[in-house]
């Protein structure tokens, strides 16, 4: 029996046998970088793609926002006075979003679509 200290001939073998599994198993582990990083590009994907279907069209948003400032405008308005009308300004279709300014009388409205849910800066 080979005391600990002293090293056999089948000792470097062992050895040597032992550093070439360990370089077997470490390259058969997977890259977590690469896996973080392609778990992350899948799932933004798949939200981009989510964003894309759910994006309301820019008639959509306008049809919207003009029914919920016309709503806001008859309630913020006195009675005995006329309802301001809803004037539309600009209208952009983003990747995944649409956003829409708007004025009723004079104050100006900014609103952003994206996801089926719409924002708009009402004071």
């Amino acid at each position: 029996m080979a005391d600990r200290g002293m090293a056999g001939p089948d000792d470097s073998e062992d050895f040597e046998g032992m550093r070439a599994r360990r370089a077997a198993l470490r390259a058969q582990k997977p890259k977590v970088l690469k896996r973080y990083f392609a778990v992350m590009g899948v799932l933004l994907l798949g939200l981009a793609g989510l964003g894309l279907w759910l994006k309301p069209s820019v008639e959509t948003m306008q049809e919207a926002v003009g029914r919920g400032l016309a709503e806001y405008a008859r309630v913020k308005t006195e009675a005995g006075e006329t309802v301001p009308a809803v004037t539309h300004q600009e209208s952009r279709d983003w990747l995944v979003a649409v956003s829409h300014v708007a004025t009723v009388g004079d104050e100006s409205f900014f609103c952003v679509g994206g996801f089926k849910v719409t924002y708009c800066d009402i004071p």
